[in-house]
């Protein structure tokens, strides 16, 4: 009682001295038995303690007890105390404690555990009494044996475990000993009265009118009477000192459990809690959906992909014989073809389910589908610089078209080796993966390791490629292939740059991981798609006047520099032999021009003629009236001028000496028709200065080019009327077969079957004049042309 009352007394000074005023009304007090139904905790203290809960064993009066203490009398040493504390001395003819406490004013009542010591009490004589009727039966107890040798405390303990003082109530005590509970339950009103409101019985259970007790409130509001709540779905227990209060701690809800809610447990790798985390269940595996996005992408653009390289082979198929695709390899521009299609196609396996099947593709085709599309480009690079290597002093092995696809094909046999070797040692399967606590992803059993092995050949095939395209970008203009080549390694190296990163740096993504693999390999294709094949078929189908056999041979070139140098001696004309040399000249150039006329003139080859004979009347007439008009000063006849043209052609004819020897070689080492010295005007427009220019001689075993270099003359001496002098300069190792005397290779055949094609050795006369026109005889001998 003390406690009880310190309690609320500490609890008032702090609301009213110390200005706690917050907890007024805050707290609601349950109290046990130690409070029970005691008026003094109360006293004064009822605004604080109204509406609280006790709890008071059941309290029976018993009307005899209180006719034994009213006639006591004060012979007892305790009562004597008592009497002593009720100064019952002091009243006069009082004896017992009846008559102390009515002269005294004090009303009498039993406290709650007199019925207890009571009940005790009977309990005890009860089972003494059973006690010795089971031993001494009727024999009286002095006689009994029991007498001497006294009782059993185990066995008289089972005997006041079964007392009951009527036939209807359950024994006293129970079986442990413990007296059979019963116990009232009370609430303090606002005038510090208790009230009964409910009862607790060990055999009825608790019994109490909610609605008194909510009517006792000082408010609305249901009090909690417990120190913790229940912990929400989720969270544990964590038990402070008193077993029966605890705080409430979060669970992680996405990978564990709670289990009888005091212990928080992880589930095992590739399991999450159910709904009610209380069970662990297994994760269903996944994998890219065919409806997804990251699916439909790369799905969307491998087919307009493989739809590109369905429209190139079948353009490649329907003009194979036309020079631009002969003159690209078509047997290793099929392999690229066939490597590009491959990688459209393996973009369909890697956003497919995972099985068994789909892994084992998506392994072999991605080496596969690249190692065929480096692998011919290799080949390709390699036999150019093997070509054009300055050291190689004969003709290079292995370019023929059928060396060329076999080397290709030992290459990707590496790769393709490497592949079902990986397939023996570690068969396809499906796996699952689990990037996070709470995923399972399906995937192909093949780690990262062993796709940068399986990659690393193909990486250094684009190494080599790229190397390969950088040595030989000097080669020729004509070969543009080896631009081509250039571009698309260099672009696939910043592409596979860019795409390692990103890959990497995805582990835990698999969608993003997929998507950007199966991205990086179409756009391996495109790339050599655009880059390599995009220009040939825009020749083919958009440019068919360039998809023509020419051969610009260094006697074409020879021509034109000796037709600038003849319109500077024509228009000085300063001596009567170089104007009549001139004349000559004139005549030739115009017959050359007129097969220098563009393939899609529309005049008739009778227009043409006719065309031609104007020129070459008008050339003729022109020089022969200039003649005329100075020595006599009139204007010459139609006449005079055909008569004065009939000589010079006579003089022209004897001036030509070319021994049939030569002619014969000429036949042999130049072999073109005049339609292929034909060129429009656009393209002489723009040939560039190293087209017109003749390269220089060459020798190949016994025979020599002679041919005009472009340095053997400037700009300079064809002002002065100077012709340019004919070098003759050996490079000694000479030129491979495929290429024509101008080092430039002869389109519409195939490259490797092309013979040599070098302009012979001839007699050529000390006088440039009559070089000139030897060298004009000869090509009008083998072009069909005439002089007129």
């Amino acid at each position: 009682m003390g406690s009880d009352k310190r309690l609320l007394y500490w609890l008032e000074r702090m609301i009213e001295v110390e200005g706690y005023r917050e907890l007024d009304k805050y707290f609601w007090f349950v109290a046990s038995d130690s409070w029970g139904v005691k008026s003094s905790v109360v006293h004064g203290l009822t605004h604080r303690t109204a509406g609280s809960l006790t709890i008071a064993p059941h309290v029976r009066n018993v009307s005899a007890f209180n006719d034994y203490f009213q006639k006591l009398r004060p012979t007892n040493t305790f009562l004597e105390e008592y009497w002593d504390f009720l100064k019952c001395k002091e009243q006069r003819n009082v004896e017992t404690f009846g008559e102390c406490m009515a002269a005294i004013n004090m009303t009498f009542k039993q406290e709650a555990f007199v019925p207890f010591v009571v009940d005790a009490v009977k309990v005890v004589a009860h089972a003494i009494n059973a006690y010795i009727k089971a031993e001494c039966g009727l024999v009286p107890f002095h006689k009994c044996v029991l007498s001497t040798t006294g009782f059993n405390g185990d066995r008289l303990q089972s005997y006041y475990r079964n007392v009951s003082f009527t036939h209807f109530e359950p024994p006293m005590i129970d079986a442990n000993g413990d007296g059979i509970g019963r116990y009232d339950v009370f609430q303090v009103d606002e005038m510090g009265v208790y009230q009964r409101v409910g009862k607790w019985r060990s055999t009825e259970g608790l019994k109490v009118s909610v609605d008194t007790i909510r009517a006792g409130f000082r408010s609305s509001v249901i009090p909690i009477s417990v120190c913790s709540l229940d912990c929400p779905r989720g969270w544990y227990r964590v038990y402070q000192d008193q077993t029966c209060c605890w705080a409430c701690v979060p669970c992680d809800m996405a990978t564990s459990i709670v289990v009888n809610v005091t212990i928080c447990t992880e589930c095992p790798l590739g399991q999450v809690p159910n709904a009610e985390l209380t069970t662990c269940r297994p994760i269903p595996p996944v994998s890219l959906k065919w409806d997804s996005m990251w699916a439909v992408l790369p799905a969307a653009f491998s087919s307009l992909g493989l739809s590109a390289t369905i429209f190139v082979v079948s353009v490649f198929l329907k003009y194979s014989n036309t020079p631009v695709i002969m003159a690209s390899g078509r047997e290793l521009c099929y392999c690229m073809l066939s490597g590009i299609a491959l990688c459209y196609v393996l973009t369909f396996f890697l956003v497919s389910q995972p099985s068994a099947g789909v892994c084992a593709s998506s392994r072999v085709l991605i080496g596969l589908s690249m190692s065929a599309i480096y692998a011919a480009i290799i080949t390709k690079t390699n036999r150019l610089a093997r070509v054009f290597s300055p050291a190689s002093a004969q003709r290079p092995r292995f370019i023929t078209p059928r060396a060329q696809v076999i080397i290709c094909m030992c290459i990707v046999s590496v790769q393709l080796f490497g592949s079902l070797v990986w397939l023996m040692v570690d068969p396809p399967g499906t796996t699952v993966m689990y990037p996070s606590r709470t995923e399972a992803v399906l995937t192909c059993k093949a780690t990262t390791t062993q796709l940068l092995v399986s990659l690393a050949y193909n990486l250094l095939l684009i190494i080599a490629c790229t190397i390969y395209a950088f040595k030989t970008r000097k080669i020729p203009e004509n070969f543009n292939e080896t631009r081509l080549i250039g571009f698309t390694m260099y672009s696939t190296s910043i592409l596979w740059l860019s795409f390692a990163p990103i890959y990497f740096a995805t582990q835990n993504n698999f969608r993003i991981q997929i998507t950007s693999l199966c991205m990086c390999i179409s756009m391996s294709g495109t790339v050599a798609l655009a880059c390599f094949f995009a220009p040939k078929v825009y020749i083919v189908l958009f440019q068919p006047y360039k998809n023509v056999r020419t051969r610009n041979s260094a006697v074409g070139r020879l021509v034109n520099q000796q037709m600038r140098f003849i319109s500077q001696l024509t228009t000085h004309g300063e001596d009567p032999r170089q104007t009549a040399t001139s004349t000559t000249s004139t005549k030739a150039t115009v017959v050359l021009s007129q097969s220098y006329r563009p393939p899609d003139s529309e005049e008739s080859s009778a227009q043409s003629l006719l065309r031609s004979q104007h020129l070459r009347a008008n050339s003729v007439e022109g020089l022969h009236k200039r003649r005329t008009i100075s020595d006599t000063g009139k204007r010459p006849s139609t006449e005079d001028l055909r008569k004065a043209n009939g000589d010079k052609e006579r003089r022209f004819s004897k001036s030509v000496r070319v021994t049939k020897e030569g002619m014969e070689r000429l036949r042999q080492s130049i072999r073109f028709r005049p339609s292929n010295l034909r060129k429009s005007k656009k393209e002489r427009k723009g040939s560039s200065k190293e087209e017109r220019d003749p390269l220089p001689s060459t020798k190949v075993g016994n025979s020599s080019t002679f041919v005009p270099s472009s340095k053997s003359f400037s700009h300079r001496d064809e002002l002065n009327g100077t012709p340019p002098v004919i070098h003759k300069r050996s490079l000694g190792s000479g030129l491979p077969k495929s290429y024509g005397s101008a080092g430039v290779p002869l389109m519409g055949r195939d490259e490797d079957s092309v013979g040599e094609r070098v302009v012979s050795s001839r007699e050529i006369t000390s006088s440039p004049a009559s070089q000139l026109e030897l060298l004009l005889e000869e090509i009008a001998a083998n072009t069909h042309a005439t002089f007129l």
